[in-house]
């Protein structure tokens, strides 16, 4: 009897494979000989579900950007007031920075590779976010005078800053319950009244 194979499962498990591989050698120095060799298959057997590495890199910077797009629409969408839900998505976002440092390497040179592949991801999510803040600002929370589309845009961006220092220098950013007081109280700087 043939062995019935979940494709869409075996693709996941090639994925998971090949981030493991990618955060240790980098994007650059892997080939789909590694990322096979992670995921316990034959090099032959991979070309079936990726034919070429780029592929496999795409698919992978798709889920990445897919995983994190979905926490941020959750997080927004959660209950609560509009200030603790930004709250809860900021250190939401710095209790993983432990798990996507290891990632770093990966996602900078994933970034390096294509900045057309993440604009719609950041607008996305930059609008996610504004939509937030003016609920914020309606509701009296938030200050009225921000604009809530680069208030967004500055949120982010400290999130993907503090990540890449996390990745560059993880000593230094080790404790990360004060990473996460941290970086909750400097956005609740910039958007209270």
């Amino acid at each position: 009897m043939p062995k019935i194979v979940d494709r869409e499962m075996q693709r996941t498990s090639i994925r998971e494979a090949a981030r493991r591989v990618f955060a240790r050698r980098g994007v650059a120095g892997t080939g789909l000989v590694h990322v096979a060799e992670a995921a316990g298959m034959g090099r032959s057997s991979l070309y079936h579900y990726y034919p070429d590495k780029a592929s496999l890199v795409r698919d992978v910077a798709r889920e990445l950007l897919e995983d994190e797009a979905q926490l941020f629409a959750a997080v927004a969408s959660a209950s609560g007031s509009p200030q603790a839900r930004l709250e809860r998505l900021v250190a939401t976002v710095a209790d993983l920075f432990s798990e996507l440092r290891g990632l770093g390497r990966m996602i900078l040179q994933l970034w390096a590779s294509d900045v057309r592949r993440f604009r719609p991801y950041f607008r996305r999510i930059r609008e996610q976010l504004a939509e937030l803040i003016e609920q914020g600002q309606r509701e009296g929370e938030m200050d009225p005078e921000l604009n809530p589309e680069l208030t967004a845009a500055a949120v982010i961006a400290l999130l993907d800053g503090m990540l890449l220092q996390c990745f560059v220098d993880p000593v230094s950013f080790s404790d990360k319950d004060a990473v996460r007081e941290m970086m909750v109280g400097a956005v609740n700087k910039v958007v209270k009244p």
